[in-house]
């Protein structure tokens, strides 16, 4: 659970068939934020070649070999589904809900 202005870091560990962490060749997040059907998309190759971000938002972030994240911070009270692809050399799907709620503070969810 997580409050309004709260930082969320979704992440994903993408591996091989033999269990071993593996950068997939396109990296997508897609998150959809439920209470008003909005839906954001990011994308990353691996390559360096394309990078997709949404207006206002933090790019997709490579850590390590198959490791990687984004930061968005929580905006409205609702629940949040956020969806990993991996395409490529690796094959994966993820999914994630967070649920947000109104921080105690009135001044913060203003």
């Amino acid at each position: 659970m997580a409050e309004i202005g709260t930082l969320i870091v979704w992440s994903k560990l993408f591996t091989n068939a033999a269990g071993a962490a593996a950068d997939p060749d396109v990296v997508r997040f897609k998150l959809r934020e439920e209470v008003d059907g909005t839906e954001l998309e990011w994308s990353y190759t691996t390559s360096g070649a394309v990078v997709v971000t949404p207006t206002g938002q933090n790019n997709i972030v490579r850590d390590s070999a198959g490791t990687f994240h984004v930061n968005f911070v929580s905006r409205k009270p609702e629940r949040l589904t956020g969806y990993w692809l991996g395409t490529g050399a690796i094959f994966q799907a993820s999914t994630v809900t967070v649920m947000v709620r109104h921080s105690l503070i009135t001044s913060v969810d203003a």
